[in-house]
């Protein structure tokens, strides 16, 4: 996996990332952060989307800052990009060609990852309530036994952000999803396939970003 590039500042601070993936962490609490969000206006379509969705004003900020990380990756304007759902409900880039987004937040904070490749992210509070003992399975019960509840909820993390890989978030169960650390990486693996990732810790935050496996 090429390490992907983690930023936290304006956008006029975006380092060149070339091919890695591009992880974007912020807080959407933040009046520049909002002030941000206008350079990208929502399209008719998006309020469409977002209209029957919980929280659908901060869904909205959340699309609007994918829209101006994306244009200003792909070298686009955001007006041109075209995102739709795919059928487990998870976003999809139809314009421009070739380009992968995933989306994640814990209010105030979000994550955003755009990569050439398809990429799942998600986020969570260190102090978040450990997942429930049937979310893991009995290989990460073994191998975790007696971990602090935070390294648990790394490995919640890691199951999220692979469930968002492939597409498959809302119809597959944590415990169906297994997770082992392999040095640096956090790989994952269900009956869907097979991903490989990091885990990121910032502010009390964990966060986890996974691409898929290639042969």
């Amino acid at each position: 996996m090429m390490p992907e590039v983690w930023h936290h500042g304006a956008l006029g601070d975006l380092p060149a990332v070339h091919d890695a993936p591009q992880m974007w962490l912020l807080r959407l609490d933040d009046p520049a952060v909002a002030a941000l969000a206008g350079g990208a206006a929502l399209r008719e379509s998006d309020l469409r989307d977002l209209a029957g969705r919980p929280q659908a004003a901060m869904r909205g900020l959340r699309r609007q800052l994918t829209r101006l990380l994306l244009a200003r990756l792909a070298g686009c304007h955001p007006d041109t990009i075209t995102l739709r759902r795919g059928d487990a409900g998870e976003p999809l880039v139809d314009a421009p060609q070739g380009w992968h987004i995933s989306v994640a937040g814990r209010w105030p904070h979000a994550v955003i990852g755009v990569a050439r490749q398809a990429l799942g992210v998600d986020i969570e509070p260190e102090d978040a309530l450990p997942p429930p003992e049937d979310a893991l399975t009995a290989g990460e019960r073994r191998d975790l036994a007696g971990a602090s509840d935070a390294a648990l909820v790394a490995r919640w993390t890691a199951k999220e952000a692979h469930a968002k890989a492939l597409g498959i978030a809302s119809r597959i169960e944590g415990g169906d999803i297994h997770t082992w650390q392999d040095g640096p990486l956090l790989r994952a693996r269900s009956l869907a396939g097979e991903t490989v990732g990091h885990l990121h810790h910032r502010d009390g935050l964990i966060c986890a970003v996974a691409v898929i496996r290639r042969p």
